[in-house]
């Protein structure tokens, strides 16, 4: 996967990543948890905004392979690519 690494995010913080740990956990979050969110939040965002594919879709959010994509939107939304698209064209 192409995503920053915590230590380049510590260093565009100008901190230490041990800093950066103990500053997320304080607000009761990790980095990995962090990064999957905001993954989820672009990708529900393409769904909503876009007419690109789930393939195209993951392979922009940082995932290779689609199908571990949908898991992990499935994870938070509750509901696959395909039917939060759905569901979002309904409304």
């Amino acid at each position: 996967e192409t995503l920053p690494s915590i230590a380049f995010a510590a260093d565009i913080a100008g901190t230490s990543v041990r800093t950066l740990q103990r500053q997320l956990k304080n607000c009761s979050v990790t980095y990995s948890g962090l990064i999957a969110e905001l993954r989820y939040e672009r990708a529900a965002q393409l769904l909503r905004e876009s007419d690109a594919t789930a393939l195209d879709i993951a392979l922009e959010v940082g995932y290779d392979d689609p199908s571990h994509f949908s898991r992990a939107f499935k994870r938070i939304a509750g509901v696959s690519p395909r039917e939060y698209r759905h569901q979002q064209s309904l409304n």
